[in-house]
């Protein structure tokens, strides 16, 4: 056999040995993943001897190997492993694994392979002062979110934040003073002035919880005033009237109103319902009691009885208060009726029904809107005119601090759809009652400030303009005293037209109150 004889031989061999090795397998590694509630383990082993390499940092443990890992199925370890394993990355000879959080790994290795165990890692226990200071973290974030909302209208919400704050904690002062300006904001006087009278427990003498329950006291608290003025009209009667009036809590959310006003009356001719004009020179008196109770939801009912001479009557108003806004409904039967001078001596009448709506479209404007209807009579004349009203006032606020200086613009309408007219005994035609029609536009530019700290004033100028009628200036002035914490003395003036008379004569009154808190 010659050499190249002998190299084709060798090649043979060679190529067919070649593929004999090329079929020998590659050993594969053999994966375990199981869990349950308790814990979780995942493990990789070959048969005969390997080298692993483990590294860690933080949530992450990389473990290398010195054998490649083959076909296994890595990729189902997410889901085997869900809770315990965050995510999962292998290449050819490397795993890395990505605990969940909160979870522990220990790791083990021996010459077959790896082992991992997952268990829960233990909750740091807190000391009592760690945990208390962040609740007292957490309630003061909370205070100032309250506070947010108050001054973004939302003031519902800041009062259901801070009740869930002092459950938890009913010592939070600062808490309890907030929830005493919400409740305000909301009409709740009674709540109001229980949060003031409970910050002050935890805070005596705050000088501004000290104001707050003062105001409240002063607006809210139980009174009687005493009122005395004298009105002329021009080229009609004079008139004086006193009135006494006041509000007393019965308890359960109840508030007793009551006035009683008498009126006398000096006038030269006086037309009565059977068309004949005679003078009168005497007093009418009318008396109201009513019983007040605020519901839950921010709703306040008032149930009102009505007595004058010759005149029993009732009447029930209801009202809802929002965030920004109070809205009322209310109905009167036969309530005493002194708008006219014929239903003062004529013992004068009104059936009433009404919607007003109130609403605080920014921290400067305010808007008012009202509409009704209703029937007027004399005694033993029930229907002799009857109309509808409509009222709005649109106020400006120029200026929050010092004076409170404001400009409105007032709309006073009633539209009358029936007027009765009759027969006096020599044929002449007369009105019983007479009610007109206007419809009054004014301007108002309203001013009220503090001369001293017992002294304050407010004052109102302005000009009327009556479409239907006639139009004229108008204004009121009241300076009031603090005698004593318990007695303010006031006096007053007023000066406008009554254009519910039909005659829009010009009227004018000075007067003087004083009102005594108990």
């Amino acid at each position: 056999m010659n050499r190249w004889a002998l190299a084709l031989a060798a090649f043979l061999c060679l190529v067919a040995v070649l593929p004999m090795r090329a079929q020998t397998p590659v050993p594969v590694a053999q994966m375990e993943a199981v869990r349950d509630d308790a814990g979780a383990r995942f493990a990789l082993r070959w048969p005969g001897k390997i080298a692993t390499e483990v590294e860690r940092q933080g949530r992450e443990v990389v473990l290398r190997f010195s054998r490649p890992l083959g076909a296994v199925a890595l990729d189902t370890v997410n889901d085997r492993l869900q809770g315990w394993v965050e995510g999962i990355q292998y290449g050819y000879d490397s795993v890395l694994l990505v605990l969940a959080p909160g979870v522990a790994a220990a790791v083990s290795s021996d010459p077959s392979g790896v082992s991992v165990a997952f268990t829960r890692e233990p909750v740091p226990v807190r000391s009592k002062e760690a945990e208390a200071t962040e609740r007292a973290a957490q309630r003061r974030l909370d205070y100032f979110q309250a506070l947010t909302m108050i001054e973004g209208g939302q003031v519902k919400r800041s009062r259901s934040l801070l009740l869930d704050v002092l459950r938890a904690e009913p010592r939070d002062a600062q808490s309890t003073a907030l929830l005493a300006q919400a409740e305000e904001r909301l009409g709740r006087w009674r709540e109001s002035l229980r949060a003031y009278s409970t910050a002050l427990t935890l805070t005596p003498n705050e000088p501004s919880l000290v104001l707050g329950k003062a105001r409240l006291l002063r607006e809210y608290g139980d009174r009687v005033r005493m009122d005395f003025d004298r009105q002329t009209v021009k080229g009609a009667e004079s008139q004086h009237i006193l009135r006494l009036s006041g509000t007393h809590d019965v308890g359960r959310s109840t508030s007793l109103i009551h006035t009683l006003e008498t009126r006398f009356v000096d006038a030269d001719a006086v037309q009565r319902k059977d068309g004949s004009l005679r003078p009168f020179h005497g007093k009418r008196q009318k008396l109201e009691l009513g019983l007040a109770h605020d519901w839950p939801e921010l709703q306040r009912s008032t149930l009102s009885f009505h007595a004058a001479q010759r005149t029993l009557g009732l009447g029930l108003t209801h009202a809802w208060r929002g965030d920004t806004s109070e809205t009322r409904a209310g109905l009167a039967w036969n309530e005493p009726n002194f708008a006219f001078l014929e239903g003062i001596v004529g013992a004068g009448q009104r059936d009433h029904v009404f919607l007003q709506h109130d609403e605080r479209l920014s921290e400067r404007w305010n808007l008012t809107l009202g509409a009704g209807y209703n029937r007027y009579g004399l005694s033993g004349a029930k229907d002799l005119a009857r109309s509808a009203t409509v009222e709005a006032s649109l106020r400006y606020t120029l200026n929050q601090e010092g004076p409170l200086v404001s400009i409105a613009y007032v709309l006073d309408a009633e539209y009358v759809s029936k007027r009765v007219e009759r027969e006096d005994r020599q044929g002449q035609r007369f009105v019983p009652l007479p009610a007109a029609t206007r419809e009054v536009h004014g301007i108002q530019l309203a001013m009220a400030d503090s001369l001293t700290d017992y002294v304050r004033y407010e004052a109102q100028v302005g000009y009327a303009y009556d479409r239907r009628g006639k139009s004229g200036p108008q204004g009121s002035v009241t300076v009031a005293w603090d005698a004593t914490d318990s007695v303010e003395i006031g006096i007053k003036a007023n000066h406008a037209r009554s254009t519910a008379r039909g005659t829009a004569s010009a009227v004018s009154s000075v007067g003087a109150y004083m009102t005594l808190r108990v």
